[in-house]
């Protein structure tokens, strides 16, 4: 089959379908080919005995520059999550949140002292030092780290906070304290489809085997461009491209379970404040869209690191909630090796895009560890492309 356009994409993820959308509205012959059978890439979902399942737990912060850019939010339907997270210790489940909206969950003692919520008010307004983790920068907030930030930050990067830059998990918290996060009513998998739907063309299970001079060699012939965007996977763009450094990814397991009696009702995310687990957090996922669950029926989301086994997940998970689990129907499991880069100490916020004279590499690999990171880079790519044409 193959073709010859002005630019090739290759990967329908978010940086590949952002890069698309932006060289076809200054009227570029785009040509976009995805080895699956779907746009997305990590963000998917599936419909599953009437649940909407996402192939891992997300939340889309509809204030990121790049979503606002596009003006995609009104297209699919969204939901705002809570802006409260609850954190387990012992029997009970205690609230914090945004001072703005919850300010009264601030003087609960259990999640730390005033004088250290102040302490993290102040480290949001500050800059961190450069060359220090955000575990290492957080540290002086005491208790409020242990048993809030430490739990839920793991949920963010899905590595500990001692490994993550400063610089970048500083950026996330702010990006947190101004944005206003949630989920597609239909699940996160809407995301990707609506930005599919504004390229021309894309064309599915097409295997790029090597690129060379212009050319990408491919399961279904030969594609020629002149300049070509690689937009997949970081392990597969260093495969095609003999990139210096793979990032190192982190993983988790997310699964679902069904349950007949809602142990929350608040559509709150809810961390364990002790760490008596393989869990990262877990929330009724039903109760921020109702769709995600039929009528009569509530859906449990949780991540727990890789590893985990059901029974070690249903006991974690009677502690977190107060309930009994053993009857909770395990509707999906999703293991994910690779499920987010991890930013380490020291590494820049943007890399590189342009890898050679006619190749670019993107994702959030190239870029923060985020939606917007992945969008971010593959308009970064279009911009360089049509500043070259110029």
């Amino acid at each position: 089959m193959g073709s010859n356009s002005e630019v090739l994409v290759i990967g329908a993820g978010l940086a590949g379908l952002n890069g698309a959308i932006q060289l076809e509205a200054a009227g570029v012959d785009v040509t976009v080919i995805e080895a699956s059978d779907r746009a997305g890439g990590r963000v998917a979902s599936d419909l599953i005995d009437g649940f909407i399942c996402d192939r891992g737990f997300q939340l889309i912060n509809s204030k990121y520059p790049a979503l606002q850019e596009l003006d995609v939010i009104k297209e699919i339907d969204f939901v705002s999550a809570p802006r409260v997270i609850e954190v387990a210790i012992g029997d009970s489940r205690h609230a914090i949140g945004d001072p703005r909206q919850a300010p009264l969950t601030a003087l609960n003692r259990a999640t730390g002292s005033i004088p250290e919520k102040l302490s993290l008010l102040r480290f949001i307004a500050s800059s961190p030092q450069a060359g220090t983790s955000i575990g290492q920068a957080l540290r002086a907030t005491g208790s409020v780290y242990d048993r809030v930030l430490r739990p839920f930050l793991q949920g963010v990067f899905l590595t500990d906070p001692d490994n993550v830059d400063a610089l970048y998990g500083h950026s996330i918290i702010k990006s947190f304290v101004t944005g206003s996060p949630g989920i597609p009513r239909k699940g996160v998998g809407e995301l990707p489809r609506a930005l599919a739907a504004r390229v021309k063309s894309i064309t599915y299970g097409v295997q790029v085997d090597s690129i060379e001079h212009g050319v990408a060699h491919t399961s279904s012939g030969d594609y020629k461009a002149a300049k070509i965007i690689v937009a997949t996977d970081a392990t597969t763009a260093t495969q095609l491209l003999g990139l210096n450094e793979l990032p190192r990814m982190a993983g988790c397991i997310t699964w679902y379970h069904a349950v007949e009696t809602n142990p929350s009702g608040t559509g709150r995310l809810v961390v364990d404040g002790q760490n008596r687990g393989p869990i990262i957090n877990t929330v009724v996922i039903s109760d921020i869209s109702k769709d995600y669950a039929p009528s009569g029926s509530n859906l449990v989301s949780t991540t727990t690191v890789l590893g985990a086994t059901e029974s070690d997940v249903r006991r974690h998970l009677a502690l977190i909630w107060g309930v009994r689990t053993h009857d909770w129907q395990l509707i999906a499991k999703y293991e994910i090796p690779a499920a987010l880069p991890v930013h380490n100490v020291g590494r820049e916020l943007t890399q590189q895009v342009k890898f050679s004279e006619n190749v670019y590499v993107v994702g959030d690999h190239r870029a923060v560890p985020s939606q917007q990171g992945a969008l971010f880079s593959g308009r970064l790519a279009a911009e360089l492309i049509l500043n070259e044409s110029r």
